[in-house]
């Protein structure tokens, strides 16, 4: 037999960050193997711009234009044939961010992706719990994991290797002196905004924390590690820096009581980064009072990393299956507790929800992310009992809404919202505001799971999981539902009647449940 042909090629990153603009360039080899080719980075302070004014200048604008050209060129002369550009937490927030989009558009013929926080979240936690689990058993772990960028922070809770909660506060290592200057920045205005998010109570509503109960303290970025004393290698994700308790709260209170300038001349960093190493320490030292962390770890991966293995994924080099689905899961279990949910019926319905979906998507046609948003819209329709039960799947909608949910996009989760608004009740109409917002294709999505979903519920009506093992058989226009016959149907056949009327004029098929003597 001949050689077997190994195939590869080079794919590259852009991270149009707070404070600079980095192209990455990769080399993929067969089975997903990445080895960094090249890094570029050029300076442009857009968090001076955005945080203090609100807006990204014409000046830095031009000034990113002429770096996103050359960038465009370099991917050229590599011969890229996929590459991710991204925008994070400066563009995300400019009020002209649609124009900064157009003009690199123009001048570079590269298209800009904000990177919405939850984007962001995902896929680094995704790439961290890659990185660690190749050295010890992250599944048995449980704690917090911190993004600490310039501009944004990132907080994230997870328990048996799997994340539970996660937040984006308006918060970076440089922010503070961006939007106020250095003369006016303190430590304690990072601590103050840190105490007002009131993380500790958070966690103990969504996911029961005992803030006493000792927990691992992740924790990634640039100043991460120069702060616990590591060398923030260029692609070098696989080196993971663990330190003890002691060890890395000696370095933040030396951090945070030295001047910038005496920080610069031990790390031998300029001052500014300096100034950010302090952010980073009075950020790390926060969590580090607030929880009982036994152990610090902060492996050597990079927001670029963690967008190049997901590109990876994307292109079908990763697993067979969405890696976060059971993150997911894990995340929607944390919030349906916070509001007293019935974990049983949100299962069941979700189960019933997705076996009917299997069924329609070989004759009907759905967005290619619908059985997620599905799912997730099962798991949660009911949390708005919390705050009424007579219309609760109103509230249901407003607060998935108002929900951080990584592993959606901001547009998903208006969908998820909607589908678990109609669940119950009317159907859309011209009068609703958050419908009508959305486009023909959202909306058209809405109406097909909203539909599905009224029928998941209406079959889990006694809360008896009685349809878990449902069969489903579908006879001209008539989809029957077959059961063992174990007993009365009676409620469900009438909660099927009252709810199963918009599936009829969705999918124009008539829902039958049909009881057979036979084990399903």
């Amino acid at each position: 037999m001949g050689k077997k042909h190994v195939f590869s090629y080079q794919a590259g990153v852009i991270d149009v960050g707070a404070h600079s603009t980095r192209l990455d360039l990769f080399e993929v080899a067969s089975g997903g193997k990445i080895t960094l080719l090249e890094s570029l980075t050029r300076t442009v302070n857009l968090g001076y711009d955005v945080f203090r004014h609100g807006s990204v200048s014409p000046e830095n604008l031009s000034a990113l234009g002429a770096i996103m050209a050359d960038f465009s060129r370099k991917l050229a002369e590599y011969k890229v044939r996929s590459c991710r550009v991204v925008a994070t937490s400066a563009i995300r927030e400019a009020f002209n961010r649609e124009l900064v989009i157009n003009r690199i558009r123009s001048v570079s013929n590269l298209t800009l992706e904000i990177l919405e926080s939850q984007e962001e979240s995902r896929i680094c936690f995704l790439s961290m719990r890659e990185t660690l689990s190749r050295v010890m058993e992250f599944d048995k772990l449980s704690g917090l994991c911190l993004v600490i960028g310039t501009g944004s922070l990132l907080v994230s809770y997870f328990a048996d290797g799997l994340m539970r909660f996660s937040e984006a506060i308006p918060l970076g290592t440089s922010r503070l002196v961006d939007a106020f200057g250095r003369s006016s920045f303190s430590i304690e205005q990072i601590l103050e905004i840190l105490r007002s998010q009131d993380i500790r109570q958070r966690l103990r509503e969504s996911v029961g924390l005992d803030p006493t109960s000792p927990i691992t303290l992740l924790a990634m970025g640039a100043t991460v590690r120069i702060l616990s004393g590591g060398r923030y290698s260029e692609g070098g994700d696989d080196e993971i820096l663990e330190l003890s308790c002691e060890q890395i709260t000696s370095a933040v209170n030396h951090a945070i009581a030295e001047e910038p300038a005496a920080l610069a001349t031990e790390y031998k960093i300029s001052e500014p980064v300096a100034a950010g190493v302090a952010g980073c320490a009075a950020i790390l030292g926060y969590f580090l009072g607030a929880f009982n962390c036994k152990t610090f770890l902060s492996p050597g991966t990079t927001t670029r990393i963690a967008l190049i293995r997901d590109l990876v994924h994307r292109r079908g080099y990763g697993e067979d299956k969405d890696p976060f689905h059971e993150d997911m899961v894990a995340i929607c279990g944390a919030i349906g507790r916070k509001y007293g949910y019935d974990p049983e019926h949100a299962k069941h319905v979700a189960c019933a929800s997705l076996a009917i979906y299997g069924k329609l998507r070989r004759n009907f046609e759905f967005s290619p992310r619908a059985a997620v948003l599905l799912e997730v819209a099962a798991f949660l329709h009911d949390i708005g009992r919390f705050v009424d039960t007579r219309q609760h799947n109103k509230h249901s909608g407003y607060l998935i809404r108002n929900l951080q949910l990584p592993g959606l996009t901001e547009a998903e989760q208006k969908v998820v919202a909607a589908v678990a608004r109609y669940h119950r009740k009317s159907p859309p109409k011209e009068s609703h505001a958050e419908y009508m917002q959305l486009s023909a294709e959202e909306k058209v999505t809405v109406l097909k799971l909203a539909a599905v979903l009224r029928v998941a519920d209406a079959l889990d009506c006694t809360r008896q999981g009685r349809f878990d093992g449902m069969k489903l058989v579908q006879r001209a226009h008539t989809l029957s539902i077959m059961v063992p016959d174990s007993g009365s149907y009676r409620q469900e056949r009438l909660y099927l009647e009252l709810k199963g009327g918009m599936f009829n004029e969705v999918f124009g098929l008539d829902l039958k449940i049909e009881e057979i003597p036979l084990t399903l």
